[in-house]
């Protein structure tokens, strides 16, 4: 018996040529495309759809399309729209899967969002994904750091932040905005791009958002201590790199290759037009920002030379140059300090020029709240470039509450994400490591629970009194630790445009102007802006 499994074993698996190679191969490949389209199939469909602990939380159905979750009903209506309705269906956590059936969980109930916002803070993270995306725009800073590193940052960055920076830095936010003004104003008086309404009264219709984007962006040039010239010369060949860039990265621009990007991020690496241009614009973004951390170096030892005052304002730069660490002594590197310059650059310039177009759109809606806040505003200017004091530009009630409106009904960043970095409990629902989570203040912000049945109206008036909801129900900053540090200075750097805006310019409401609202970075009008205007 021995002798003749020996004798087969040497005829059938030693003798090399007795193996047919061919069919081997064959049959491994048919063997791995097997296993592969049964893992896939396991993963994306029984796993994602059946088995997965967070299909224990309510939510929608999927669709008919296969592996695209509820994701075509997402990019089919309007931003917002479908959490909006599903809160409404399944309260305050529920569940619903993106593309390639990946369960996500959506929060909005108040005490869950304290828990993951501040009590439980750091086992919730950015998902590499958005953390990916944004480090490609606004640096390795604050924004996109986690943890420790968070930490440190945000305890660094606390004094450029405070109201003593932001109150120094008032008369620079004021320049930009009295330029737009200016500009807006000879358009308005020229003799182009005039039109009649049906009345026969005559306006000039002006494209608002770039104008805005140009403007803020200049404010926060002004605040890191130099003119950008953004609006002086838009659209000339003197036009910055940095408001060029800027611009065509926060276009509203959507191709059918930007959507299979968004579904395959490798398609970025394709040479596509967009791409192309993507990549000229981050390495402007690059170029730029090291020459403006190099001028403020430069400002910051020219001042020690010539011994300036030590009570001197300083710009946002300056003092960011000048932090240092209490334990250790040290401060941000070249580097730190120039992927900060970049989050505050795009953040800060971004978030409220959107919300500046906005606001006016909704204020051409609203003629007699414009104009009870023109006259409101123009108790603070005595001289025509006057800049107003922090402590008098907070003093206006109606400029307060049309900006907390604004920011209400049509928060700048509508959705944002968050991973568990851990296991967590959330609720009375278990979380594997791993499981995306949003939180939508949009949602939040339009809730008839929270905010009444006029929830989704613009109304100012419903802040009089003591009305500011609690921190988790109104958040157009988020809240907890990841609230914006540059929160006060958004604030004032909006009250003080929009103050000067609106102080010799009447707005109105294009007739048959349909815009709709669409999640770039932040919730852009799509198409751009365009109202009617005159001067009073």
């Amino acid at each position: 018996m021995l002798e003749t499994a020996q004798k087969y074993i040497a005829k059938h698996v030693l003798e090399p040529t007795h193996l047919d190679y061919p069919e081997i191969k064959k049959l491994a490949i048919k063997l791995g495309v097997s296993t592969a389209v049964a893992y896939f199939l396991f993963k994306v469909v029984l796993y994602r759809l059946y088995l997965s602990p967070v299909n224990r939380i309510p939510g929608p159905k999927v669709g008919w399309l296969p592996f695209m979750g509820n994701y075509p009903e997402i990019v089919r209506e309007e931003t917002g729209v479908p959490l909006k309705k599903w809160e409404n269906m399944y309260g305050g956590i529920y569940a619903f899967h993106g593309p390639w059936n990946v369960p996500r969980v959506v929060v909005t109930d108040s005490i869950l969002l304290k828990q993951v916002l501040t009590s439980n803070e750091y086992d919730f993270i950015k998902t590499p994904q958005a953390s990916a995306f944004l480090r490609r725009i606004l640096g390795d800073g604050l924004l996109t750091a986690e943890g420790q590193a968070h930490r440190h940052q945000r305890k660094m960055l606390n004094p450029a932040f405070s109201v003593n920076s932001i109150r120094s830095l008032l008369p620079l936010m004021a320049k930009p905005g009295h330029r737009l003004r200016n500009q807006w104003i000879d358009m308005i008086e020229g003799p182009d791009h005039k039109v009649k309404a049906e009345n026969g009264q005559e306006f000039t219709e002006i494209e608002i958002s770039s104008g805005l984007s140009l403007a803020t962006l200049d404010v926060i040039g002004w605040a890191f201590g130099q003119d950008f010239k953004s609006l002086e010369y838009a659209g000339t060949p003197n036009q910055s790199k940095l408001s060029r860039a800027y611009l065509h990265l926060f276009s509203n621009e959507v191709t059918f290759m930007r959507v299979l990007t968004f579904m395959f991020p490798i398609f970025r690496h394709l040479p596509t037009e967009r791409n192309l241009k993507t990549k000229r614009d981050l390495r402007w973004l690059e170029e730029e920002s090291r020459q403006l951390v190099q001028a403020g170096i430069d400002r910051a030892a020219e001042a020690k030379t010539k011994g300036v005052a030590d009570n001197k304002p300083k710009d946002l730069l300056a003092t960011m140059i000048d932090l240092t660490d209490e334990t250790t002594g040290q401060g941000f590197t070249l580097e730190e300090i120039r992927n900060q310059c970049l989050t505050f650059l795009a953040a800060g310039h971004e978030t409220t020029s959107v919300s500046l177009s906005w606001c006016l759109w909704l204020l051409g809606q609203n003629q007699q709240i414009q104009d009870d806040l023109r006259t409101e505003v123009r108790t603070l200017f005595h001289q025509d470039d006057e800049t107003p004091s922090y402590e008098d530009i907070n003093a206006l009630p109606l400029l307060n509450n049309v900006v907390r409106e604004t920011l209400r009904l049509i928060p700048p960043v509508p959705m944002t994400s968050r991973v568990t970095r851990v296991p967590v409990v959330l609720g009375s629902y278990v979380l594997p490591k791993g499981t995306t989570i949003f939180l939508s203040p949009i949602a939040t912000h339009h809730s008839k629970q929270i905010w009444g049945d006029d929830a989704e109206e613009f109304n100012p008036y419903r802040w009089e009194g003591d009305r500011l909801g609690n921190a988790y129900q109104y958040m157009p900053f988020l809240a907890g630790g990841r609230q914006c540090i540059g929160y006060k200075f958004a604030l004032v750097e909006f009250k003080i445009l929009l103050a000067v805006l609106i102080r010799n310019i009447q707005y109105f409401e294009k007739p048959g102007f349909k815009v709709s609202k669409k999640q770039q970075i932040t919730l852009r009008p799509d198409p751009n802006m365009v109202i009617w205007a005159r001067t009073v």
